[in-house]
C-alpha cells in the first residue's frame, strides 16, 4: 500500500496538486491501515512504519495519533525512521489544530505569494529536540524552504 501511494504521488509530480483518483486511492488505503490496526495485524517494524507514513497522510485526528504511536513503535522495535514518523504526525496534528508545530516537518504553500514556507515552530523546541526524533536543525529546515523555491522555478 506505501508503494502505491509513493507510486502515485510522484506519477503526479512534487509540485502539482494531487488528483481525485490519488485522494480516493489515498482514503481506501487509509481505511484498510485502519482495519489492520483495529484487528491487530501490525507485527514487524516494517509494518508500524509503514502504517505510521500512511496514516500521517490523513487529517483527521485519530489516525495522526494513531500514525504517532506507530511510528514510535517501529523505534521501539528498532526501526528509527519511526521516530520521524511520529514526529511528522505531531507536527501535522498540530498545523491542523492551526498551532505551530513542534519539530518543524511540515512545509506549506502560500499561493498568495507563489512560495513555500515552513510553516510556523515552537520556539522553545530545540535541535537537541529535533535530533532525537532524526529531524534535521532548524537552519537546515530553513534551508530546505529556499530549495523547495528553488525547484518550482
Amino acid at each position: 500500500m506505501y508503494a502505491d501511494s509513493l507510486r502515485e504521488r510522484l506519477d503526479e509530480g512534487q509540485f502539482s496538486t494531487l488528483g481525485r483518483a490519488y485522494e480516493r486511492n489515498q482514503a481506501e488505503r487509509i481505511e484498510r491501515v485502519r482495519t489492520l490496526v483495529k484487528e491487530e495485524k501490525l507485527v514487524t517494524s516494517e509494518d508500524y512504519l509503514y502504517v505510521g507514513v500512511l496514516l500521517s497522510s490523513s487529517a483527521e485526528e485519530d489516525d495522526l495519533i494513531a500514525a504517532s504511536a506507530s511510528g514510535l513503535k517501529a523505534a521501539e522495535l528498532g526501526d528509527d525512521r519511526g521516530l520521524y514518523v511520529a514526529a511528522e504526525a505531531l507536527d501535522r496534528r498540530l498545523m491542523h489544530r492551526g498551532r505551530p508545530q513542534r519539530y518543524g516537518t511540515q512545509y506549506h504553500y502560500l499561493e498568495v505569494i507563489q512560495k513555500w514556507k515552513l510553516y510556523p515552530t515552537d520556539p522553545s523546541t530545540t535541535d537537541a529536540d529535533r535530533a532525537m526524533m532524526g529531524i534535521p536543525p532548524l537552519v537546515e529546515l530553513k534551508a530546505r524552504e529556499a530549495e523547495l523555491n528553488e525547484e518550482v522555478r
